[in-house]
């Protein structure tokens, strides 16, 4: 039989959100990006015997005609190779300062080390006016994105539904955007997860998302401490980490499971279901 959800249960929750009886290992969800050391340089044209240590084309960044060639996406943490086909030195940043700064001489290669969190990160020459994007994409998703489609999560809808059986789901990933989809008598019900290359993004996100679908702040206890966001028609978004959790209950019929439920009840219940799941990063 379902009952709603305790207020000490929510405090709980909002003083820290663990992966207890989640089914998940407790370990940090998010990290801080790899910074590589201050400057990374190479001199003299490559030979052929030291091609093998560069990588693929593929993880490349050339730097040739004054402009910056970008790679194709790379995974999480992977060697990123630039080669200067200039006459002068270059000096590469991330826009954001922190993420990856390397020093290239005229001719020479370099390398580091991608961020490790998904996402895209602008970078520039220090001279020359040259720019560039990183892309970083997950090989698959964070075993916390892949909550929203986990049996803790089918639970919950089938105790607020009172179903004789976990309700069936199907799931994607497009490397960047986990989602799960429950195609429920009620109507369809989806939970989305974004992950971000910042805590920053997820948070900016978050609340461009609650802009598109009118959902307003969620105020007191009710938001856990976290920025949170909620419409009456069911939609609530919640930004934890460098996650972006959006849960869309528009769909259900105006009430539903035998307490009568609304899809904006519905919708949070599922949310804090969720974030219970994920360990608080530090």
């Amino acid at each position: 039989m379902y009952k709603k959800p305790r207020l000490a249960a929510v405090l709980a929750l909002a003083g820290a959100l663990t992966l207890t009886g989640c089914g998940m290992n407790a370990t940090t969800v998010a990290q801080a990006p790899s910074v590589p050391s201050a400057s990374a340089t190479a001199s003299g044209a490559p030979e052929m015997g030291a091609m093998d240590s560069m990588g693929s084309m593929e993880s490349m960044i050339h730097i040739q005609d004054g402009m910056f060639h970008n790679p194709k996406p790379l995974p999480p943490g992977a060697t990123v190779t630039v080669m200067n086909m200039e006459a002068s030195t270059v000096e590469i940043v991330a826009d954001d300062s922190s993420s990856f700064k390397l020093t290239v001489a005229a001719g020479g290669v370099a390398n580091f080390q991608a961020p490790k969190k998904a996402g895209l990160y602008p970078f520039h020459s220090t001279t020359g006016g040259m720019k560039g994007v990183l892309t970083v994409q997950s090989q698959g998703p964070s075993e916390a994105a892949k909550m929203v489609c986990a049996d803790v999560a089918k639970e919950g809808v089938r105790d607020i539904l009172s179903l004789s059986e976990l309700p069936k789901t199907s799931e994607n990933w497009d490397g960047k955007i986990f989602s799960c989809t429950y195609p429920l008598a009620e109507g369809t019900f989806v939970m989305e997860v974004t992950e971000s290359a910042s805590d920053a993004e997820a948070g900016a996100l978050a609340e461009k998302m609650a802009g598109s679908a009118k959902a307003a702040p969620i105020k007191g206890l009710a938001n856990l401490g976290l920025p949170g966001y909620q419409s009456d028609s069911g939609t609530v978004i919640f930004a934890k980490d460098n996650m972006t959790l959006h849960v869309d209950a528009t769909a259900l019929s105006s009430a539903v499971g035998p307490d009568r439920v609304t899809p904006s009840k519905f919708a949070y219940e599922m949310a804090t279901t969720i974030l219970g799941c994920w360990t608080a990063h530090h």
